[in-house]
């Protein structure tokens, strides 16, 4: 089952397109679609406690409809309220906390500019004072009792990159967003051989003939008297396998 959610996750997210905006709406409907399978569930128990008048089964069962009709109440007023609206709470919150880590930001340039001048009163209170007070980090079970502390907005926002010089819409060229998940075979192009020059022309002659099969290149190293490969990794030049690495 762990692999099955995993590679069905996977083609959701990355390989079945669809053109229908959802909105976010599946998983509420599927939600309540798995409670209306569990009043079915309960009202045949129901039905069958009932014909072979086993009473105590059938108490048990009224409880857990009860209960699962006060959960489906809770759950709609809880949800409700977020599916068609946006929570313009949350964005209050988000200027809330920018704004006052820039006003930490700023006390905290303004009492070292002033530590110079002043040994004795200064009243020290940077930026950590003023940001979200960062929770100890919390078990499983605490975390999952106390979402209100361990799952809030400020703490899940520390879980998303807030870099001012990050392109957030240029992240990646168009070669790579077109081909990010395809199978390295399938975009992978063919190797280039990078051999040492030397001062005999071994090098020159080896590129003119193989170059006719793979793309082969003797810039960057070369080998000295000693038959030792030298070359510069702290040098402007890189190396021609250099490849820059995509963080995805």
């Amino acid at each position: 089952m762990s692999f099955f959610y995993l590679a069905y996750r996977y083609n959701i997210l990355f390989v079945t397109d669809s053109q229908v905006d959802t909105q976010g709406l599946i998983y509420p409907r599927a939600l309540q679609q798995l409670i209306v399978g569990l009043y079915v569930a309960e009202v045949c128990l129901l039905a069958m406690f009932a014909v072979n008048k086993a009473w105590g089964p059938l108490v048990l069962t009224i409880a857990f409809l009860i209960f699962t009709l006060l959960y489906h109440f809770a759950l709609n007023t809880a949800l409700d309220p977020l599916l068609y609206n946006l929570p313009k709470s949350l964005e209050a919150e988000e200027d809330f906390i920018r704004s006052e880590l820039e006003a930490g930001t700023i006390a905290a340039t303004n009492e070292k500019t002033n530590a110079s001048t002043e040994k004795n009163g200064t009243n020290e209170k940077g930026s950590a004072d003023l940001a979200p007070v960062s929770q100890p980090k919390p078990n499983f079970l605490t975390k999952f009792l106390k979402p209100h502390i361990y799952s809030d907005y400020a703490t899940l926002r520390q879980l998303v990159p807030h870099d001012p010089s990050l392109d957030l819409e240029n992240l990646y060229s168009e070669t790579v967003e077109v081909n990010a998940y395809y199978p390295p075979a399938v975009t992978a192009e063919v190797p280039l051989l990078w051999i040492p020059r030397d001062e005999g022309g071994i090098s020159a002659q080896e590129i003119r003939h193989t170059s006719k099969i793979i793309p082969i290149t003797d810039d960057g190293s070369i080998i000295d008297d000693k038959n030792k490969v030298i070359w510069d990794p702290e040098g402007d030049v890189r190396p021609p396998l250099f490849t820059p690495k995509i963080l995805y």
